[in-house]
């Protein structure tokens, strides 16, 4: 009898946890991401929201002189070509001056990145999103809120990316008609400390 009832007590404080954590994970709220449109270096307006509609968007600001966002741009593009059909979409923010849009060009077309890479020459979306260190990252799932920044890059960094960008993938065949949104979590922050840029000022 003593068996049972410690039996019951356990099994019933086991629901209760669960209810507990299931309460707290339905009041994670999350920063909402400012909308913007800017120019494409192929001349062409993209809007953050329309790209929301078919999948998560990994915003990643960098600049022809940072070597960090480079790399991980790089790094990102076999997990981009696989993952694209599924919804994903990755910006590359250049914060590059005007002057250097043609340079900004030709780096785009060397590396054959198959990003949207927009100019965002004047600032206006770094500032939006208070960016002062190249590279950071913003993984923006379909309801416009941000669930995942990523500061500075190294070696290695493109597997735990990837494992965030597999959490808010939309399921097959739901690409068009809202997300499909995973067990909620807290969003989370990382940073690459040796390899992450210096804090940019003035710029």
């Amino acid at each position: 009898m003593k068996k049972t009832t410690l039996t019951l007590i356990i099994l019933f404080a086991g629901i209760i946890i669960s209810w507990a954590q299931e309460a707290e994970t339905d009041t994670v709220k999350y920063q909402k991401a400012p909308n913007f449109t800017l120019m494409s270096t192929e001349n062409k307006n993209v809007t953050l929201d329309s790209l929301l509609k078919k999948g998560p968007v990994y915003l990643e600001c960098w600049d022809i002189p940072c070597v960090n966002c480079i790399k991980e741009l790089d790094a990102l593009m076999p997990i981009y070509d696989s993952l694209k059909e599924r919804g994903l979409q990755i910006i590359a923010l250049s914060v590059d001056k005007p002057a250097d849009e043609p340079k900004v060009k030709v780096k785009v077309k060397s590396k054959k990145w198959q990003y949207y890479v927009l100019l965002d020459n004047k600032g206006k979306v770094k500032n939006l999103y208070n960016i002062t260190i190249k590279p950071t990252a913003y993984l923006i799932n379909q309801k416009g809120e941000i669930v995942y920044t990523h500061i500075g890059f190294k070696q290695g960094d493109e597997k735990r990316i990837k494992a965030e960008f597999l959490k808010w993938l939309p399921e097959s065949g739901l690409l068009d008609e809202g997300s499909i949104r995973p067990a909620e979590q807290p969003a989370e922050k990382e940073k690459s400390g040796k390899e992450s840029e210096s804090e940019e000022k003035g710029k």
